[in-house]
């Protein structure tokens, strides 16, 4: 039987129109079903489909309207709330709200999964965001963002003096969103066109075109029979081929380290680019350890 950890956080809808405590009543109840909807999505999407985020509300203040999310969050797992921004968290250097908040409607053009866990947004006027994987990841989901939207913009629609405000169990101030910011939580207009993602592996490989000339016009065959173009970015061994200290043979087995990087444009087949980044050793029984040259 998992753990259950109750959090509790507060979201206030500060208008001149919420003075006596009212709200439309559509747009709150839509509102508190998004909420749930997006807790709930980015649980599973933190820590896999068999998460089960529990979530109640009770409203009530004064001179505004405040709902209150009982929520009851497995103890083992990352805590969603905090990757939200939700809930404050020590160890949270981004969060989901506040990393929207800082795209400011900017178009995400780009996303690239990098080394060391984070993941990289190229945005529509040539800046970068760099973001932990969890947080990009909810960044750039259309169905999250979407609900997000009716939670943080739609209540404040046509409001006048309009905040958005995240508090804590003793309502102190988390998160804030004025006004003028509230833009920028709109739904993403399309999907995202562009993933990259590079990967670094150690591979056997013959290679079937050869250019000591150039680092371009090299092809590769791997173990399954499969041929690939490859750059050939091991500088060392052009420079041994090129002095006659190695002697080369098409059919010889090497051990490389290959970095692919794969982009995928929406709606087309992935494009994959390979570069041989270091030339580790000739497996050819009998064939010469290349790094002791």
């Amino acid at each position: 039987m998992t753990t259950k950890t109750k959090q509790v956080f507060k979201i206030s809808y500060d208008t001149d129109e919420t003075i006596d405590h009212t709200i439309d009543a559509e747009q709150l109840g839509q509102a508190i079903i998004s909420t749930a909807k997006a807790l709930k999505n980015a649980d599973k999407i933190i820590n896999g489909e068999e998460s089960d985020l529990g979530i109640d509300v009770q409203a009530h203040s004064e001179g505004s309207f405040v709902v209150e999310f009982v929520t009851y969050i497995n103890s083992t797992g990352i805590n969603p709330l905090t990757v939200l921004g939700f809930v404050t968290g020590g160890a949270v250097t981004a969060t989901v709200l506040g990393a929207i908040k800082q795209l400011n409607s900017r178009k995400i053009k780009l996303v690239e999964k990098i080394t060391g866990g984070n993941t990289k947004l190229h945005l529509n006027d040539d800046t970068e965001i760099e973001l932990p994987a969890n947080v990009a990841e909810l960044v750039v989901n259309k169905a999250f963002r979407k609900e997000i939207e009716t939670v943080v913009k739609a209540p404040l629609e046509g409001a006048h003096n309009a905040k958005f405000i995240i508090k804590d169990d003793e309502g102190n101030e988390v998160f804030k969103v004025e006004a003028t910011e509230t833009e920028s939580y709109k739904t993403l207009p399309i999907n995202i066109v562009d993933e990259v993602r590079d990967t670094t592996e150690t591979k056997s490989v013959r290679f079937t075109k050869v250019n000591f000339e150039s680092a371009t016009g090299w092809q590769v065959k791997f173990s399954d029979n499969e041929t690939a173009a490859v750059t050939m970015k091991d500088d060392a061994f052009l420079e041994r081929m090129n002095n006659n200290r190695e002697k080369f043979s098409k059919g010889d087995l090497f051990v490389v380290k290959l970095k692919v990087t794969k982009t995928h444009r929406h709606g087309t087949t992935p494009h994959y680019k390979r570069e041989v980044i270091e030339v580790v050793r000739n497996r050819t029984e009998g064939g010469r350890q290349l790094l002791e040259q």
